[in-house]
């Protein structure tokens, strides 16, 4: 057997006379494109010694620039220097936001708690923002609320591409939780800008009005009632715009004269009909809307307040709100409308809420697109954290037995991606994707049948 050392080596003939050029460089002309599959070209830079290209190669060189352009003209690759040391390396900017369990995320604060699970502030080494990660005992939601996790998934990826509600990045479970990855609002809560700020002016309650009819209207016409809207799920993002969020009690496929009947939502904010155990549809969510416009323009509530749940109820369903002497007119003519006691009546007064006197200045198209300015300012988001918290999972779902087979197969259809995010599922499950738009769908296949054909197409199209 012969040895590496026997081996003859191969060594490269070096003529006498020539001059040893730099490495090869290249450089990137965008503006032609090659006609197998659109690949740009690469144009090799003349070796030239002397020729005015290699010349030009020397001065960049002296100026400390490289080829392709300026250096001020590249795009930046450099991360938030609080995500750097988190994560201790440079994530490409290009590398998909990859997940494998809760593993993955850096967490740092509690946001919220409650008996089903928590809140809690992340980030992800890819991620250049912060995020709010949602997790939910499975075995607590096995005893009522299997659906509703499914559901709230569901609702989160009809919202997803309107800036009217809090956005899922993704979703995934692991053995015995189920995990929410949502955007981080740094302007907090409506209720802790109410017990702060309350009584609003009327432009602010004009404003704050406008984004949650436009909310509510969305969910409405695609047959969703959220059944729990309350200042706690409204919150803001840092300049100031509303966001519904949590819909943990929401129903879908609510169309038409379809109603339901059952016992939902948070009692200071629940509609007489839901109370009486009548059937009911979205007219409730308005009734709930009515009741939140009415603290935001008198700072008060506008039924009994008591701790006792009983006299809570018998007031939302027997009382007629009083209204202070100085409330705007237009104002208290709305919420006397959202505040009916009749759902049928209420939804009379809903159907041409966009035309009411009240909202005489509001641009509904501005609003539905996030696009108007918010008539206040709120303080600075608050700034990134570097504390960590190893220990989120509670020890006592450790602690227990395995879930049975047949309970983890009916959080099945859970699992949630967008497209900038990636997940290596825990739990085998198939990976729902958002459905893409017609056009969308065109253009892949003209891009695909042109490329059958060896021709040329642009990339984008106008619809």
């Amino acid at each position: 057997m012969e040895t590496s050392r026997n081996l003859p080596k191969k060594r490269k003939r070096k003529r006498k006379g020539r001059v040893q050029l730099p490495k090869k460089r290249r450089r990137t002309v965008t503006s032609e494109r090659a006609n197998d599959g659109g690949e740009e070209k690469m144009i090799k830079a003349s070796k030239r010694p002397g020729s005015p290209i290699q010349e030009s190669i020397q001065r960049k060189r002296k100026r400390g620039e490289q080829m392709g352009g300026k250096a001020d003209d590249r795009p930046s690759t450099s991360y938030n220097t609080d995500m750097e040391q988190l994560s201790g390396t440079t994530i490409p900017a290009d590398a998909p936001i990859l997940v494998t369990g809760p593993e993955n995320f850096t967490f740092h604060k509690i946001l919220g708690e409650g008996g089903y699970g928590k809140v809690m502030l992340a980030t992800h080494p890819v991620c250049q923002q912060q995020l709010a990660v949602k997790l939910v005992k499975k075995r607590v939601l096995l005893q009522d609320f299997k659906d509703n996790v499914l559901i709230e998934r569901q609702v989160l990826e009809v919202t997803g591409k309107s800036p009217l509600f809090t956005h899922a990045y993704a979703t995934f479970q692991t053995k015995d939780y189920a995990f929410f990855i949502m955007e981080f609002l740094s302007g907090g809560d409506l209720s802790g800008l109410m017990r702060a700020n309350a009584p609003f002016t009327i432009p602010v309650t004009r404003f704050m009005a406008a984004e949650i009819i436009c909310g509510l209207q969305f969910l409405h016409t695609r047959g969703i009632i959220h059944r729990d809207i309350k200042p706690a799920n409204i919150l803001m993002d840092s300049a100031g715009h509303l966001k519904i969020a949590d819909f943990g009690l929401a129903v879908m496929n609510i169309f038409g004269d379809k109603k339901i009947s059952e016992y939902a939502g948070t009692l200071s904010y629940m509609a007489p009909e839901i109370l009486l155990r009548k059937p009911y549809n979205t007219a409730v969510d308005w009734f709930s809307a009515g009741v939140m416009i009415y603290e935001m323009a008198t700072g008060k509530y506008p039924f009994h307040a008591g701790i006792l749940p009983g006299t809570i109820e018998k007031s939302l369903i027997n009382d007629v709100p009083t209204y202070p002497k100085g409330l705007n007119p237009q104002a208290r003519d709305l919420i006397v409308g959202l505040l009916n006691k009749s759902p049928e009546s209420r939804q009379v007064a809903v159907d041409n809420i966009r035309e009411h006197p009240f909202f005489m200045e509001i641009n509904w198209t501005d609003i539905e697109g996030a696009g108007a300015r918010p008539p206040f300012q709120l303080g600075p988001p608050p700034v990134m954290t570097l504390t960590k918290i190893d220990d989120i999972l509670s020890s006592t779902e450790a602690n227990k037995s395995p879930m049975a087979e047949r309970d983890q197969q009916l959080f099945c259809g859970f699992t949630f991606a967008n497209e900038n995010w990636q997940i290596v599922k825990p739990i085998k499950e198939p990976v729902i994707r958002p459905r893409r738009a017609l056009c969308d769908i065109m253009q892949q296949l003209g891009l695909e049948l042109c490329n059958l054909n060896g021709s040329h197409i642009s990339s984008s199209f106008d619809w």
